[in-house]
């Protein structure tokens, strides 16, 4: 029903959207233009798909979006388990001690965000929240005393938040044209998806409320995701200098750079 509605109201793309003069349309699109180079949109087709399939960054930050989901859903719906059974909270203390680290997952987030903007970078800054997320994790499963255990929880949270924007920004300042945007929009969403499942199977109910098998399996997507990022921060510098000395030019558009 609400996609159906969505048909309706959702704004189009500038270069048709209705409400917008001839003037205000030429205008919007020169500035997509100038920011990502693909203004005009281009037609998605098998031929095109398969093409744009070809290239591994797309799975790479599908496995990012995933290894940010995981815990995520940990979180979600295993954190009042673990603060009830685990550390001897009320069922009402497991879910009020569960909100305070929305406020400082929304500072931690803003303030990652305009560094990251300020300074035109993206992998190093999710990978560093990553790692604090799985550290808070494992500090919140493993450590003795409740404080600490409580304080992991906190931590893991607050540095939770920025991962999905984080990784969606960074795919979409690398993708040129409008059918691999939304190419790449999908399979970094599968990604995601996929992330929840895992959260639901790895942290097994036998287990709780350690879950260690779910704790191990965040540990080994993180240390895949930080390197996947490593890898592809050193192609993007590579190919950066070779546009930089005019060697390559990337999608037809002299300049375009990537964000790494």
């Amino acid at each position: 029903m609400l996609c159906a509605v969505g048909w309706f109201i959702i704004v189009d793309f500038p270069a048709k959207a209705k409400f917008l003069n001839a003037r205000d349309r030429h205008i919007a699109v020169e500035r997509i233009h100038k920011d990502r180079g693909d203004g005009e949109s281009d037609k998605l087709t098998f031929g095109v798909a398969i093409v744009h399939l070809r290239d591994p960054k797309l799975y790479l930050w599908s496995i990012m979006l995933l290894t940010s989901t995981l815990p995520g859903y940990a979180y979600t719906y295993f954190l009042p388990i673990i603060l009830k059974e685990g550390m001897g909270f009320t069922t009402a203390e497991a879910f009020l001690l569960g909100a305070p680290p929305a406020v400082s997952a929304a500072a931690f987030t803003i303030l990652s965000s305009w560094i990251a903007d300020k300074y035109e970078i993206r992998g190093p800054i999710i990978s560093f929240h990553q790692i604090m997320t799985v550290t808070g994790m494992c500090i919140t499963a493993f450590a003795k005393n409740q404080a600490v255990r409580l304080f992991g929880a906190y931590w893991g949270i607050s540095f939770l938040q920025f991962c999905i924007p984080g990784v969606l920004a960074y795919q979409a300042n690398n993708i040129v044209s409008h059918s691999k945007r939304s190419l790449a929009a999908a399979t970094c969403m599968i990604g995601g998806g996929i992330g929840g499942i895992l959260a639901a199977v790895t942290f097994k109910a036998e287990e709780r409320p350690i879950y260690e098998t779910g704790v191990y399996t965040c540990v080994g997507f993180t240390l895949f995701s930080i390197g996947s990022m490593v890898g592809m921060t050193w192609y993007f510098y590579k190919q950066n200098k070779r546009i930089d000395a005019g060697e390559l030019v990337m999608h037809g558009q002299p300049g375009w750079r990537y964000t790494y």
